[in-house]
């Protein structure tokens, strides 16, 4: 299924990316001169700009729990389910009055160039499937973004569901935060497959977004890594029951 064959939903979009699409100059000055912090505020901003305006074009709405969770400084990783292609909307709507957030993407997104040079300076990364030398150097462009400042979001998962139901997470994202050494945000989102995914057409959706407590895994050791992925796991999936 595409969700691009509706041609008013896919302008409205088109529009909300190109809405933050406005503040790249400014984006790219904050970067020339190192000024980080400003960087993330202009990322936040635009990124609030977009939300607002493509959430009510596609009868897109949410509902938070546990949003007194989320860090109100440094650099973080959030780890979530994927149901649809409603999540980075779900994504950029929690975090729209918050902080910067940029995406592991996959790669194929860098086909919409609008959308694509969105995703770009949000300061997220494309990430090629299927390819261990790519995702070795996307890892370490991940590590990288993080050390500076920067937050990210990740779907374990790898691909959506497309239903309520979790797939498993693969054990390899995981990789990112401990090789960034930044605690995990795991966050719970259900109901965006409504929007598209469940009947191939576009339908008014609500997404419930549960946000977990923050899990300090830089601070463990590797084997108390392995198992506190598994008991992230289990978080995010226990908000669906």
């Amino acid at each position: 299924m595409n969700p691009f064959t509706s041609i008013p939903k896919l302008i409205a979009v088109l529009i909300g990316a190109n809405r933050f699409n406005r503040h790249i100059p400014e984006i790219k000055r904050l970067q020339a001169a190192g000024d980080v912090e400003g960087e993330k505020e202009e990322i936040r901003k635009g990124q609030e700009e977009a939300i607002d305006y493509i959430a009510p074009r596609l009868r897109l709405t949410f509902d938070v729990t546990g949003e007194e969770n989320i860090p109100e400084d440094g650099a973080f990783m959030v780890y979530s389910n994927h149901q649809s292609y409603a999540d980075i909307l779900a994504m950029i709507y929690l975090f729209r009055n918050k902080c910067q957030m940029g995406y592991v993407a996959k790669d194929e997104w860098r086909k919409l160039k609008p959308l694509a040079r969105a995703i770009e300076y949000t300061r997220s990364i494309f990430l090629v499937r299927g390819d261990s030398r790519e995702a070795i150097k996307s890892i370490k462009e991940a590590a990288d973004l993080l050390k500076q400042g920067f937050s990210l979001v990740i779907f374990p998962e790898g691909t959506r569901s497309r239903c309520h139901e979790m797939g498993e997470f693969k054990a390899g994202a995981f990789k990112f935060a401990e090789k960034g050494k930044v605690p995990i945000l795991p966050v719970t989102l259900d109901g965006g497959y409504r929007l598209y995914e469940e009947k191939g057409t576009y339908q008014p959706a609500h997404i419930r977004i549960t946000v977990h407590p923050l899990v300090h895994i830089e601070q463990m050791s590797k084997a108390e890594q392995k198992e506190a992925a598994a008991r992230i796991e289990e978080t995010i999936r226990s908000a669906l029951d």
